[in-house]
């Protein structure tokens, strides 16, 4: 796929190059360092973007037919349910599926948006014992029992 400053050389090299698609093709290889046979496009494509650019005046690709992906417009949307999930559980923990459920979308969406684009991976809280210095004597103690019972 060329970039938008490409496509800009490669048609500004083709009307520099009395409309020629060849020389165009082989200039660009030339300025970019890529190796012959291996250009971005073939003469018959690059002709099909001059053509493009003189009907629209523009080097974007037209819009892609299809169902759209609307996950990059949903991140925020989930991002903030999330958090407002989360403000109200006691212990501060959110859930994807009930997330989902409030916003009418299907769970394994919101899996993948938190995931793959907001970087929100799951994982479980285990609460631990706080280690106390008055606790120093009864680990002690275990400890000594625990190492008896290895021998």
């Amino acid at each position: 796929m060329l970039s938008a400053p490409d496509k800009a050389l490669l048609v500004k090299l083709f009307y520099m190059n009395e409309e020629s698609a060849t020389i165009a093709l082989r200039k660009f290889r030339v300025q970019k360092n890529v190796k012959s046979g291996k250009g971005p496009l073939t003469p018959a494509g690059l002709l099909k973007l001059v053509k493009r650019f003189e009907k629209t005046g523009k080097l974007e690709d037209r819009a892609r037919t299809g169902r759209p992906c609307l996950k990059e417009a949903r991140a925020p949307c989930i991002a903030v349910e999330m958090e407002a999930i989360a403000s109200k559980a006691a212990s501060g923990t959110s859930s994807a599926s009930k997330a989902a459920r409030r916003l009418g979308l299907p769970p394994s969406s919101v899996r993948n948006i938190l995931r793959r684009i907001l970087q929100l991976y799951p994982y479980k809280l285990q609460s631990c014992h706080e280690l106390l210095p008055a606790d120093t004597a009864q680990r002690e103690a275990f400890a000594k029992w625990a190492f008896s019972k290895m021998e």
